[in-house]
């Protein structure tokens, strides 16, 4: 397997048989086993789900016998995940509403969540465009674009020749469009639109609101069925006014709206009683706002810790 470096979320490719048993070998390596099972499932809890079964099957064979136990845990970590993901297909079809990533603040969400923010491949915006990838196709585009491996690895890891991996790369690009970051782009810039936005949104200011959100913005909002929340997307920049003005009117006045690293973008939370119960995360087009992604599902929030 390639070696690339801390910057793509992989420690160095050192062959492990000889450290002192599987306490170093899971502490060297669960982070960077985390990070691609969360972008594979975008789920904190499932993602250390498959990092643990991945360590139990390490643990059932000799360290002693595996060239590189960094290649094999990746590999047994990229196919539990697709296996996960080909269960969960049917059951995300049924989902109440949109499904939306479980997301992380701060890098404050369980252990080792907290060490796996990155700004341009971690957003919820990129996790969402690749709910439209099958998890083959979310497996290579994401080895491929994300962690750099060549079509001759990937194919190894997944069981596909090099061609067929190939096909299936160009294919998900196709689906998802270029995701690369633009060059340039300033974080702060991002933190003053985010809070631009909300000042609009709380005191009712419609013409700076207008002013901040793409022609085609487009709500997305998760409540699984277990709170209020819109069914549907909403799609457009007047029905998506409309929708904020009546939303953010019913706040409880006990909610606390402050400003937060969402996966690693600017993004807004509300809590009370230091009790997350909104996590508001965006999507970035140059000076304007393009897609709200508004996270209700408490299943998807109680991974995050108190914020003190």
């Amino acid at each position: 397997m390639p070696d690339v470096s801390e910057s793509k979320h992989l420690p160095p490719d050192d062959d492990m048989t000889n450290m002192a048993g599987m306490t170093e070998v899971y502490s060297s390596y669960k982070s960077a086993l985390f990070s691609l099972a969360y972008r594979m499932l975008g789920s904190v809890s499932d993602a250390e789900d498959i990092v643990q079964e991945a360590f139990l099957n390490l643990n059932q064979v000799s360290l002693h016998s595996i060239h590189h136990v960094k290649s094999y845990l990746w590999k047994v970590t990229t196919n539990l995940s697709i296996d996960f993901l080909r269960s969960a297909r049917k059951r995300r079809e049924v989902y109440v509403g949109s499904w939306l990533p479980e997301p992380i603040i701060n890098g404050r969400g369980a252990d080792p969540a907290d060490q796996v923010i990155a700004n341009e491949e971690l957003s919820i915006a990129f996790l969402h465009l690749l709910e439209n990838l099958n998890p083959v196709e979310r497996a290579v585009f994401l080895l491929r674009e994300v962690y750099s491996y060549s079509y001759d690895e990937i194919a190894q890891l997944i069981g596909k020749s090099p061609d067929n991996t190939r096909k299936i790369q160009s294919r998900a690009k196709q689906k998802v469009g270029d995701l690369s970051p633009k060059a340039g782009e300033d974080r702060s810039k991002k933190e003053k639109t985010v809070s631009d936005f909300m000042e609009a949104v709380l005191s009712n200011n419609i013409e700076k609101l207008l002013s901040i959100l793409s022609d085609d913005f487009t709500i997305y909002s998760d409540g699984g069925g277990k709170v209020k929340a819109n069914l549907r997307p909403i799609f457009g920049i007047e029905r998506a006014v409309a929708s904020l003005k009546g939303v953010y009117r019913k706040i409880p006045s006990n909610l606390i709206v402050m400003e937060a690293d969402v996966n690693g973008q600017p993004g807004m939370i509300m809590k009370a009683d230091d009790q997350i119960f909104y996590v508001l995360a965006f999507q970035f087009d140059d000076d304007k706002l393009s897609a709200l992604y508004n996270i209700v599902n408490p299943d998807k929030l109680k991974h995050l810790k108190k914020l003190k």
